[in-house]
């Protein structure tokens, strides 16, 4: 029997390397022999599966989501010709230890993360979005690189949502100059964990406002203001589209970046996948054991489960997820499209949060162990 592992973190708990650990560890006490692969799509691990794959790690310092400095990794190709930022790494929700911000969080580390990194130096830049902080449409990067965005007083505009409220301008006139100065002939390419558009009830606001700290009156009112946003954008570039997809990622960071820098938005997931050669490893494997720390309806709509299901359905390849908890609704719609023959939930455990939150290595070896007699062994 052999085995292909490729898990995505479990938020909080664990990292991709350590379910990938207990996983391996516990297949090979049974007598079988596994390989691992890294499940990335964008979001929060981009870097360090990168650097799985190879890439040389280096560290910058920038000043994340509220002013808190804090080391950040970014990734340097084998060949050094490609260089990658993270959105998570430099500016994500975990920086703000439990207490979402959405009015002050900011985008500006991602602008010094790219002044730091200097893109015209290579041939392409990668960005990975997923897991920020901010909805404060990419001001924050704008203003960071010196294009100014300004208020009715035509002062710069607050940091986070509260900015991007004051907005009424942008100076569009220092656009070119930041893109040949800083850019040069890089190539952009937004590796992106969702599928969504900027605007609407899929959009960067209603589908991940609430996960930023968002209540219904502030959805309303964040939604009004990334609208007016958008005209604003519009009117110096008139081509764009509010459904265009994956650019409602990481609070209008991918729109920024499409818009102002001409970046090319692709999927997160089928980037990684196909740099780790999955559906090479997944055609022999008798198995597949995937999954992420909550599955539900974003788990169909960008993320790196996704696809990986689709090569397991293509190849016939059993499967295996393992969550830490899982939506009803989107569980019974996986099991019914894909070849799923048992399903290791640390939540059916039924401890209590906190107490998975801190034994969820342990919690998942003797679900593992439950599981693997009672239903896929």
């Amino acid at each position: 029997m052999s085995v292909l592992i490729a898990v995505d973190k479990f938020k909080g708990s664990l990292t991709q390397s350590q379910i990938s650990k207990v996983v391996a560890e516990f297949l090979s006490a049974q007598g079988v022999e596994s390989t691992t692969i890294p499940l990335a799509d964008g979001g929060d691990g981009s870097i360090a599966a990168l650097i799985s794959l190879g890439w040389q790690p280096k560290t910058i310092k920038v000043t994340g989501p509220l002013d808190n400095e804090h080391d950040a990794d970014y990734a340097i190709s084998p060949d050094g010709k490609r260089v990658a930022i993270e959105v998570a790494e430099l500016c994500g929700i975990r920086y703000l230890r439990g207490k979402t911000n959405p009015w002050q969080a900011s985008s500006a580390a991602i602008g010094e993360a790219i002044k730091a990194v200097k893109p015209a130096n290579y041939d392409e830049l990668l960005v990975c979005i997923g897991g920020s902080a901010s909805v404060d449409g990419g001001i924050g990067i704008l203003q960071t690189l010196g294009i100014s965005v300004f208020d009715f007083k035509h002062k710069s505009v607050s940091n986070g949502l509260h900015g991007l409220q004051e907005t009424v301008g942008v100076d569009f006139e220092s656009v070119d100059f930041v893109k040949s100065n800083l850019f040069g002939s890089c190539k952009i390419t937004i590796l992106s964990d969702t599928k969504n558009a900027l605007l609407g009830r899929n959009g960067a606001i209603f589908a991940f406002g609430k996960q930023k700290g968002l209540n219904l009156l502030g959805l309303l009112r964040a939604e009004i203001a990334m609208r007016r946003w958008f005209k604003i954008c519009q009117s110096n570039f008139p081509q764009i589209r509010p459904n265009t997809e994956g650019t409602g990622g990481a609070g209008g960071i991918g729109f920024i970046f499409k818009t102002f820098f001409d970046a090319q938005v692709t999927s997160g997931a089928e980037f990684f996948l196909a740099h780790s050669n999955a559906e090479a490893k997944i055609r022999p494997a008798s198995l597949l054991i995937t999954g992420e720390g909550r599955i539900d309806k974003t788990t169909l709509s960008g993320k790196g489960l996704h696809p990986l299901l689709e090569l397991a359905q293509k190849h016939k390849v059993p499967v295996v997820l393992i969550c830490g908890s899982a939506e009803s609704a989107t569980m019974r719609k996986i099991k019914s499209n894909f070849p799923i023959i048992g399903v290791v939930s640390l939540a059916e455990s039924g401890l209590e949060m906190s107490h998975l939150m801190r034994n969820a290595s342990q919690v998942l070896k003797q679900e593992l162990s439950r599981k693997y007699l009672k239903d896929w062994k």
